[in-house]
């Protein structure tokens, strides 16, 4: 039975509150991981780093066929570029409400690749999880997504696990739409004393071009990680306690009605 790795709890905010120049998104973060912090810490051990804001900037896009054959079949290929360092990372996902059919299947890449092998589970409120199988590799610059052969060349397990495998179907780019990603980094709560078991906080907001400065979707988590699946009832029961005071508490940040990262790409194709 595969491990899992990580635990992240999400939930989507109002991203009218993150609208303006650079300076003053970091002035509403920080906002947010203060009243985040008085919420959590009467449930945590500790809360640290609250000033402490670091950022990743990401260009990202979506591939599917033009019936959405990968979604249907629970598939997700992202491709994240970094647009500082411009390295380009190529992610399949399968991601299912039960933990045993979404790992029965081999994710892992084609010998050429190296490759970080997830298996996580994703919290989304009131507290509803989907369990996420992903492989991610490094792809050259030169290597344009054409069809879905072409996956399954990268992720040979792919056609395996499914009953019917539409090679030639052309891969399209979800939407037309291409989300310049800000990855903001401020805090974390440790939720376990020894040994010490530590939930990093992220806030991730998608705009439509580089130079907007108003955020089509932002999105919170927190996310802690054991590669032995060492999670102890304690430590659950902190993040757990977290979560949904954080739901219950921070009401004027929270958008209930938001969709989800993936559920707004493919909104646009529709």
């Amino acid at each position: 039975m595969s491990i899992i790795n990580s635990r992240e709890y999400k939930m989507m905010l109002r991203a009218s509150k993150f609208n303006g120049p650079p300076e003053k998104l970091s002035e509403a973060a920080t906002a947010l991981w203060q009243d985040l912090a008085s919420v959590i810490l009467p449930n945590a051990v500790a809360v640290s780093g609250i000033e402490d804001i670091s950022r990743r900037r990401r260009q990202v896009r979506f591939f599917d066929t033009d019936d959405h054959w990968l979604r249907q079949n629970d598939y997700v290929v992202r491709e994240r570029t970094d647009l500082d360092s411009e390295e380009r990372q190529l992610t399949l996902k399968f991601r299912h409400p039960d933990r045993f059919y979404s790992q029965d299947r081999s994710m892992e890449p084609a010998e050429e690749f190296s490759h970080d092998l997830k298996f996580e589970e994703d919290i989304k409120p009131t507290f509803q999880s989907l369990y996420s199988y992903s492989s991610c590799i490094l792809l050259k610059e030169k290597i344009s997504i054409e069809n879905l052969e072409q996956i399954g060349k990268f992720y040979p397990g792919l056609e395996k696990a499914v009953d019917e495998f539409p090679k030639e179907a052309r891969l399209n780019q979800v939407g037309g739409f291409t989300a310049f990603e800000t990855v903001i980094k401020g805090t974390s709560f440790q939720i376990r004393k020894d040994p010490e078991l530590l939930a990093v906080c992220s806030l991730t907001l998608w705009y439509a071009d580089e130079a907007d400065e108003k955020p089509l979707v932002a999105e919170f988590s927190f996310k802690y990680e054991d590669d032995k699946e060492n999670y102890s009832g304690k430590a659950t029961n902190r993040a757990y306690k977290s979560y949904l005071a954080m739901q219950d508490q921070l009401k004027s940040w929270i958008d209930s009605k938001s969709m989800t990262k993936t559920a707004y790409v493919y909104s646009l194709a529709k």
